[in-house]
C-alpha cells in the first residue's frame, strides 16, 4: 500500500504556493516531494499561529493555546473556506480510499453546525463530515471519515478540493488538525510527512483551472473593464474584460505575453444593428428595442436553433482570437418588456445552452447579471460579472459563486466607491468604480 497524507496550512494564501515536505521510506531511503496547495477564504476570516500548527496534533480535552490552533471566524452569519491541494505522482493511479481527519475544539452540532465538502469530478460539492458528535469546550478526534469512491476526487492533475463551511454567527470553532490520507494500491512503502516549510515560490491565482481545464477565475484577481477608447495595455491587472468585435487578435496576444487573462463580451440576449454578423439574425427573432440603447432589440431566445448557431460562432470567434472566457450580456430578458412572452425556465435553457456552447469551445463563461437565477445557474457558470447589485441591494444574493470558490467582478457607476468598496471588499468580491462609458478610467476596491 502507498499511503501520502496532505495537511491543511492554516496562514491564508492568495497564490498558490510551493511546501517542501521531508519524507521517510520503510526502506530507510530519504527523499523529497514537492506539494502545491492553495488556501482562499471566502466569507470571514482565521487567525494566525504559526505556520505548522495545523500539522501537529497536540490539544488535547480543554485545551485552548493560541499558538497551537486556528480560529475560523464568520461574517453574515457563516463562515465558508476552499483549500485546493496538488497531491505528488502517485505510483499507482487506482486509489483505494481517502481519509479526513481533524481535531478540534469546537461547539455542539445545534449551536454552530460545520461541515466538511469535498468537489467531485462533476463540479458538486459533496459532504464528507460534520460535528455531529462534538462537545462543547472540548477536543474531539471523532471526524475521522473514511471516503469512499475517492477517485471520483482526484482530477487529472492530481488536484483535490476541500470546503469547510459554519451556519452562524458564534466564534466557537478551534481546529487543531486536519490531515487528509489517500492510499493506493501499486507500492509496499509508506510516505510518512514529518513537517512544512514556507515556500517562497508563488504561482499566480489566475493559472487556476477547474477540472476540465479550463481558466477558472477565483476571488481576488485585479481586472479592468474598457469597451470604448483606445485600450490602456499598461495596467497592473490579472484580468482585461474586453469587446469581442472591436479588439484584434494580435492585441489580446500582446496581453497574453504579459500574462493576462482576457474576457471577451459581446451581448447574447440582443441584437447590436452595428456588429459585423448583424445580418444572421433573421427579423421574426427580434423584439422591442432596449432602453436607452441606440440600435439594440431583444431576442427572441426560445428559438434555440436559430440563435445557438449565431452564438457559437461568436464564441468560436472568441476562442480563436485566444480569449480566455466569454462575457454574454442581457441574459436576463425574462424579466425585461422584451416583446415575447419569455418565462423563467425559457431563460434558465437559454443561459445553460450558451454556457455549454462556451464549455465545449474550452472557454469559461460568466453569468451576467441575472441575479434571480443564480441559484439555478452558479454551477453551470465559472464566474460571474455584475452591474450595480449594491445599489440596487442585491449583492447577496451573488454569494453562491464565491462560496464555489468563483469570482464575482462587479462595477459600480452611480455609487462613491467610499459607500460600497468596504462592503463589496468583505464580500470577497471584485467591484470596480466605472463610467457608464466603460473609458479606461476605473478606480478598484483593492
Amino acid at each position: 500500500m502507498f499511503t501520502f497524507k496532505i495537511y491543511l496550512p492554516k496562514k491564508i494564501k492568495r497564490s498558490l504556493q510551493l511546501l517542501l515536505v521531508s519524507a521517510l521510506l520503510t526502506a530507510n531511503v530519504n527523499f523529497t516531494e514537492f506539494i502545491s496547495l492553495s488556501r482562499s477564504i471566502n466569507i470571514g476570516s482565521t487567525s494566525s499561529p504559526p505556520f505548522n500548527a495545523l500539522t501537529v496534533q497536540d490539544q488535547q480535552g480543554s485545551d485552548n493555546n493560541l499558538n497551537s490552533h486556528v480560529e475560523f471566524k464568520p461574517i453574515d452569519k457563516r463562515y465558508v473556506g476552499i483549500s485546493q491541494f496538488n497531491a505528488p505522482s502517485i505510483p499507482n493511479p487506482t486509489i483505494q480510499e481517502l481519509k479526513f481527519h481533524a481535531n478540534y475544539r469546537g461547539p455542539e452540532k445545534s449551536t454552530e453546525h460545520q461541515e466538511f465538502q469535498l468537489l467531485n469530478n462533476f463540479e458538486k460539492w459533496l459532504p464528507i463530515a460534520d460535528n455531529f458528535n462534538a462537545q462543547n469546550g472540548l477536543r474531539s478526534n471523532d471526524i475521522n471519515s473514511s471516503i469512499k469512491d475517492a477517485g471520483q476526487f482526484i482530477d487529472n492533475n492530481q488536484q483535490e478540493a476541500l470546503r469547510y463551511k459554519t451556519k452562524s454567527s458564534v466564534d466557537k470553532n478551534q481546529p487543531d488538525y486536519f490531515a487528509f490520507k489517500i492510499n493506493s494500491s501499486g507500492s509496499n512503502s509508506t510516505m510518512a510527512i514529518s513537517g512544512f516549510t514556507d515556500g517562497t515560490t508563488a504561482m499566480p491565482r489566475t493559472t487556476t483551472r477547474n477540472r476540465r481545464g479550463r481558466w477558472q477565475p477565483v476571488p481576488g484577481l485585479k481586472w479592468q473593464i474598457q469597451y470604448t477608447g483606445t485600450l490602456d495595455t499598461s495596467l497592473n491587472v490579472d484580468v482585461y474584460n474586453i469587446d469581442l468585435f472591436d479588439i484584434s487578435a494580435k492585441v489580446i496576444s500582446e496581453l497574453q505575453s504579459k500574462g493576462k487573462h482576457i474576457i471577451c463580451y459581446f451581448s447574447a440576449g440582443s441584437y447590436e444593428n452595428w456588429r459585423p454578423d448583424a445580418n444572421a439574425f433573421p427579423a421574426s427573432i427580434l423584439g422591442r428595442k432596449l432602453d436607452s440603447w441606440a440600435g439594440e432589440k431583444w431576442l427572441d431566445i426560445r428559438q434555440l436553433d436559430i440563435l445557438i448557431p449565431i452564438m457559437q460562432a461568436r464564441m468560436k470567434l472568441a476562442a480563436d482570437k485566444g480569449c480566455h472566457a466569454v462575457d454574454p450580456d442581457n441574459v436576463d430578458g425574462y424579466s425585461n418588456n422584451t416583446g415575447f412572452p419569455l418565462s423563467y425556465n425559457d431563460q434558465l435553457a437559454y443561459n445553460i445552452a450558451i454556457a455549454n456552447t462556451a464549455h465545449n469551445l474550452g472557454l469559461a463563461v460568466s453569468l451576467k447579471n441575472d441575479v434571480e437565477q443564480i441559484k439555478d445557474l452558479v454551477n453551470h457558470f465559472d464566474f460571474a460579472v455584475n452591474e450595480k447589485c449594491f445599489q440596487y441591494d442585491e449583492c447577496t444574493m451573488l454569494i453562491p459563486f464565491i462560496s464555489a470558490g468563483k469570482a464575482v467582478f462587479g462595477i459600480e457607476y452611480y455609487l462613491s466607491d467610499s459607500s460600497f468598496c468596504p462592503r463589496a471588499n468583505a464580500m470577497n468580491f471584485d467591484f470596480l468604480k466605472k463610467k457608464l462609458s466603460l473609458d479606461a478610467w476605473r478606480k478598484s476596491c483593492r
